[in-house]
């Protein structure tokens, strides 16, 4: 019984996969994949490695595309709002308030003021802009390690971590004559 179900089952059809640019490391990879099939056309695909340029095209308003529920793709729109360091933060600090202003449970802080339930992002404050603001935390705290990020960097380049407000200040004044990358500086979580 079990042989005859097996033979009536169909095959699974083939994933078609569809990129924009030649990558040597991607294109043998997709081409080892027994069942992927390489696709050319604009719709009709399962998984798309494209560029963020081309993301944007595909989602532009005024095409109105939206992904089917078997496609997926690398990147997706707006992805920088969650990517970079200082853009995550201004977006959960804004859904926080969101919540608090609906009264929703979610967004409820204890007498301290810190949030109870979305507690995940610890205190974090832009720099040079915010940094009033950081040294009352700071005052609040002298105990504390912050850390600070540079906005648009990765894989831990530019990462300082401080104790002192005298060392942050002196950062920030090197940063300012250097013309570097502004900073996120959050409270380092031990």
């Amino acid at each position: 019984m079990k042989a005859a179900n097996r033979d009536t089952k169909s095959a699974p059809e083939p994933i078609r996969y569809r990129s924009d640019f030649e990558k040597t490391a991607l294109q043998t990879n997709f081409d080892k994949r027994a069942k992927w099939v390489k696709t050319t056309s604009d719709t009709d695909w399962n998984f798309f490695w494209a560029s963020v340029s081309t993301v944007r095209q595909i989602f532009n308003p005024e095409i109105g595309y939206r992904l089917t529920d078997d496609q997926i793709i690398n990147h997706f729109p707006n992805h920088v709002e969650l990517t970079r360091k200082d853009l995550m933060v201004k977006n959960i600090k804004r859904f926080r308030k969101e919540l608090e202003r609906e009264g929703n449970p979610l967004g409820a802080r204890d007498s301290g003021g810190y949030y109870i339930h979305l507690d995940f992002v610890p205190p974090t404050y832009n720099l040079p802009s915010d940094f009033s603001l950081w040294a009352e935390e700071f005052k609040r705290h002298t105990d504390d390690v912050w850390i600070l990020k540079p906005h648009g960097r990765a894989q831990g380049k530019g990462i300082v971590l401080a104790n002192k407000i005298a060392t942050v200040k002196k950062f920030i004044a090197t940063c300012n004559k250097q013309m570097r990358d502004t900073y996120i500086i959050s409270k380092y979580i031990n």
